[in-house]
């Protein structure tokens, strides 16, 4: 599967060829070597993505090899083809285009060296390694969650819902929260997608939509960029932000970046999904070990957390969770 909105905040210009950074982590001259092929190592949950994965590298001697697409697919095949070129033993990867990497991937299959999907699917690929919030099969899916969650506050309300550039991941998760909205009662007034992808756009976007629908009770967005520039317009326009409980218009986001935990704090964001990028990392190295074990399971879920005035007091940055490779937040 391609990039979720957590590739949100970043221009969609894309480089031809990928940069690289290897950690040793302390590991001996016999340790695995890990790949990762990152879309677009300067985004934000990317780089806690990583550093879970360096961690939990280290913690079992093995070294980590992280390559950026800077999303450009055929950056990322070159990529891929690259690590297969060092003879790494496993390669981990977070697909731009699925089509484009299947003769890589039967490469890597040939070679026999594991292949572990980030958010991203693949017939040689031995596990994915999902967000919780990439999902959306199960009743406590994250965005249906939040539907309820809407349902909950402003029963029968009109929600806005703004999406983002057309990646199939992004407008997966639109459709999942608009059916559940629509499910649960709400009345969607409008679904509209920030394809230029930042917090300016969105605002802008947002100020037309207040001047055709001022009674809008909630906007959902994609992501946090998008939800920050809606929070700036609704302000602008003279109406509060809700805690959910309170009073004013409700405004959610996704990806648990830092700017918009700062948000919730200052009560100019209702809240936002977290998808424990850091753990995630931790999650890819122990595909990786179950692999090499023989024991590769199908997928792994990391659980996504939604942050807002209720729980934000409890936040603590993702790499200050403690999470090891035996404690990490996996959906049984």
């Amino acid at each position: 599967m391609p990039l979720l909105g957590v590739v949100a905040g970043v221009a969609l210009v894309a480089s031809a060829c990928g940069s690289s950074s290897s950690d040793a982590g302390g590991a001996s001259s016999d340790s695995l070597t890990i790949g990762y092929s990152s879309p677009v190592e300067s985004q934000p949950s990317q780089q806690e993505l990583i550093a879970g994965l360096k961690s939990g590298a280290k913690s079992l001697g093995w070294k980590t090899d992280v390559i950026d697409a800077n999303l450009s697919p055929d950056a990322q095949v070159s990529n891929v083809q690259t690590m297969l070129q060092k003879k790494v033993d496993a390669i981990s990867i977070w697909t731009l285009d699925a089509g484009a990497m299947q003769g890589t991937f039967a490469q890597a299959a040939s070679a026999k060296t594991p292949l572990i999907g980030v958010n991203s699917e693949g017939d040689q690929i031995d596990t994915t390694v999902w967000w919780q919030l990439n999902l959306c099969k199960a009743d406590d899916a994250p965005f249906k969650v939040a539907a309820q969650q809407f349902a909950t506050w402003r029963p029968g309300g009109k929600v806005i819902v703004m999406g983002g550039p057309p990646v199939p991941s992004i407008q997966a998760n639109v459709k999942c929260f608009t059916e559940a909205a629509k499910a649960a009662g709400l009345t969607v007034l409008s679904e509209t997608d920030n394809v230029k992808d930042g917090s300016s756009s969105a605002s802008a976007l947002t100020s037309d939509l207040l001047s055709k629908y001022d009674d809008v009770d909630a906007f959902w967005a994609y992501n946090d960029a998008s939800a920050l520039g809606i929070s700036a317009a609704v302000t602008q326009a003279g109406k509060k932000i809700s805690d959910g409980t309170s009073d004013g218009v409700i405004v959610t986001g996704a990806n648990g970046d830092t700017d918009a935990i700062e948000a919730v704090k200052q009560g100019r964001l209702t809240g936002t999904w977290d998808p424990q990028a850091n753990a995630t990392g931790l999650a890819v190295i122990k595909a990786v070990q179950d692999a090499k074990a023989g024991k590769a399971e199908k997928e792994l879920i990391v659980e996504s957390v939604f942050w807002s005035a209720e729980n934000i007091d409890t936040y603590k940055k993702p790499g200050s969770r403690g999470y090891t490779l035996d404690t990490i937040p996996l959906v049984k």
